[in-house]
């Protein structure tokens, strides 16, 4: 996702001090990423998730996690989806039904926790998502009637729309006649986890409670603590460990680095320069502490709101 500004109010809180891999959660940017990193874990932690938010049973979910997707051209922002999840339909019966009452017509869902502040953002960076993410979805000999329906949901702990509601979603309807059906399979679902208006599920609720709140003292139902249980294998994983101190470390250097070479640079040279000398900073340090190439070509995408091809153009030339 591109580079987010941060909240200034005593609602949420900056991830500038260190804290233990145990005590993060599901909030977190790295926690939320590294469940559905493990092949074994996101699946069924995103299935858990969705029939949660959707209030229906959905049996089978393929998931890529950080999936990219580029501008329709180089010099377009591309976009990065935390959790690009597809609905797979169940094996038929011999009958020819489903074996499960569950979902069964293909659906894109892309879950985004975010603890960044962007409220005045929101609305126009959704529209943008579900325009990319419409341009990977149709081959040109394809019908528009078989475009998936695409439900971008995101969660928040602060209220996105100052109405209080745990549950806001959004899709186009006619101005006119707001009765009017029009279904364009374009859906936005803002979760705030602190809402109180409306009338979600106790699950929901509940669920809510605990990615914000990642304890044990909050596990209520079944769902959760299966979702406990995939949370204690990821926090006990010894790559994931390592992984943690390794991107906390680099981070940390690159917030010192860069902030003291741009401050510098910032007066001698002008911003135009400090940017790319705190972009050759960013790429040093992550091929110093072991992060791949694609790796860093997403998080600087992400960080600096670059295109992909200047993003190419920026780490072939300070990698090595």
């Amino acid at each position: 996702m591109p580079e987010k500004t941060l909240l200034s109010t005593t609602d949420l809180k900056t991830d500038t001090h260190y804290r233990r891999l145990e005590d993060l959660n599901l909030l977190d940017d790295f926690l939320f990423q590294q469940m559905l990193l493990q092949e074994d874990i996101g699946e069924e932690f995103c299935r858990i998730l969705l029939s949660t938010i959707l209030e229906k049973p959905i049996r089978n979910v393929h998931v890529i996690p950080q999936k990219n997707i580029p501008g329709i051209d180089t010099h377009q922002h591309g976009i990065r989806m935390d959790a690009y999840i597809e609905t797979v339909p169940d094996e038929p019966s011999l009958s020819g039904e489903s074996l499960l009452d569950a979902e069964v017509i293909p659906a894109i869902y892309d879950i985004e926790p975010n603890k960044r502040y962007e409220r005045d953002t929101l609305p126009r960076r959704m529209r943008y998502y579900h325009g990319l993410i419409d341009t990977q979805l149709l081959a040109s000999d394809m019908s528009y009637k078989a475009l998936p329906e695409v439900v971008i949901i995101t969660i928040l702990p602060y209220d996105p729309f100052g109405k209080n509601r745990m549950v806001y979603t959004i899709q186009n309807q006619c101005v006119e006649e707001s009765s009017l059906p029009y279904d364009d399979g374009a859906k936005k679902i803002f979760l705030y986890t602190k809402g109180t208006e409306g009338n979600p599920s106790q699950k929901l609720r509940d669920m809510l409670r605990y990615i914000e709140e990642t304890t044990e003292d909050n596990i209520t139902n079944q769902d959760i603590a299966a979702v406990e249980n995939l949370v204690n294998k990821v926090k006990r994983s010894k790559e994931v460990s390592i992984s943690y101190m390794k991107s906390w470390e680099w981070e940390q250097m690159i917030r010192e680095e860069a902030t003291q070479e741009g401050r510098q640079l910032g007066k001698e040279e002008g911003i135009t320069e400090a940017t790319q000398k705190s972009i050759k900073i960013f790429i040093e340090t992550c091929r110093e502490f072991g992060a791949s190439k694609e790796d860093t070509l997403s998080k600087l995408m992400e960080k600096y709101h670059l295109s992909a091809n200047d993003t190419q153009d920026y780490v072939e030339r300070y990698w090595s």
